[in-house]
């Protein structure tokens, strides 16, 4: 009789970094850490040559990004990421909009820059003025951009209470929310690829519960496939445009593109991944719930609590609406959701930004 086989023994902490396939422990801040990485080796799998610029400034809930880049600058040059620590968010904000104009210069080296840029809510709300400009200006070819917003709602390590939510609109940027560790590293390649597709810089709101969470997830190549829509804008196949020229006529031309381009490539990819998606879909639902990244699991741990779990809450008749982009939403979504409910709930941070939304 054969003896059982041994399980493995092989394990390096390196591996929440390097491992391609299975499972990894680690905190919201390390699977920041490991997202470019995962996003050059998906690049590379495409037959794609690329690279990352990442700067910002450190603050809670994300002052353990630059610390953390310095600690691993073999994986780094590896990966081909560049690491630029900034003296402020603006200035770092500035320097990863130039990194999406790589390819515009003599025999670039790379298929395409990838940029990350990092700072707490303050930091956003002081780079506004070049968050809109690198957003009008477009991403580059193979590039796109993520900007981590670190949001403090519960003022733990900050002064105020902050959600970035407004700011991030008023310079029509894409937001995603992810709600845990799995959902950072699913999200943030999905908001690689949709910046790259839209053309318009992605923010990433990573809240403190987030940041400092520990917990585990799943990798690997065939974990996310992402899907490109066909969508079409002045009756041909879309293709965002890019331009460092912010002058009139262009910066009209560009608002127009933005606006009715852009935001609508946005929705388009939203759909197609399922960004956004009902995670109980009860048929003769009258009550209506509405939630994002962290909140929403909190909800659902609340309604467990209560005794409500899935099955529960379809037999009597709650519907639940899982954001994972909360701006800008898909209409079509939110009607299939609306449809036959008597209320509709919505459990969000701070100010009522889905909410206001949704009335829209």
């Amino acid at each position: 009789m054969s003896s059982p086989s041994k399980p493995s023994t092989s394990f390096s902490l390196q591996d929440k970094f390097t491992l391609e396939r299975g499972h990894i422990l680690l905190t919201g801040i390390q699977a920041l850490l490991r997202l470019p990485l995962d996003q050059h080796r998906a690049d590379q799998r495409r037959g794609l040559h690329t690279a990352t610029l990442i700067s910002g400034y450190r603050g809670s809930p994300l002052a353990g990004i630059d610390l953390g880049l310095q600690r691993m600058p073999h994986l780094l040059r590896q990966h081909h990421i560049h690491f630029l620590p900034a003296v402020n968010e603006d200035l770092g904000a500035t320097a990863v909009w130039g990194s999406q104009f790589a390819h515009t210069y003599p025999g670039p080296k790379y298929d395409g820059v990838l940029g990350m840029w990092y700072g707490k809510a303050p930091g956003v709300d002081r780079s506004g003025d070049i968050l809109k400009h690198a957003n009008f200006s477009g991403t580059g070819k193979n590039g796109g951009v993520l900007a981590l917003c670190g949001d403090d709602p519960t003022a733990k390590s900050s002064t105020l209470p902050s959600q970035s939510e407004y700011a991030l609109l008023d310079a029509n940027m894409p937001i995603l929310y992810p709600g845990n560790v799995q959902e950072i590293l699913d999200l943030g390649l999905l908001g690689f690829a949709l910046s790259r597709y839209c053309g318009l810089w992605v923010g990433f709101k990573i809240v403190t519960d987030v940041a400092d969470s520990f917990g585990t997830a799943r990798v690997g190549p065939e974990r996310l496939q992402v899907k490109t829509p066909e969508f079409t804008f002045g009756g041909k196949a879309w293709q965002h445009s890019q331009s460092n020229f912010l002058l009139a006529p262009v910066s009209l031309q560009l608002e127009q593109e933005m606006l009715y381009g852009r935001l609508e490539a946005a929705r388009q990819f939203a759909r197609h991944n399922q960004l956004n998606h009902l995670a109980v879909n009860a048929r003769q639902a009258w009550l209506g719930i509405v939630s994002a990244g962290k909140t929403y699991h909190d909800l659902r741990q609340a309604l467990l609590q209560l005794g409500l779990d899935e099955a529960q809450l379809q037999a009597r008749g709650i519907r639940l609406l899982k954001l994972g982009m909360t701006y800008p939403l898909e209409p079509q979504l939110l009607t299939d959701f609306a449809r036959g409910l008597e209320q509709i709930w919505v459990v969000e941070e701070k100010r009522p930004f889905i909410e206001e939304q949704l009335k829209a």
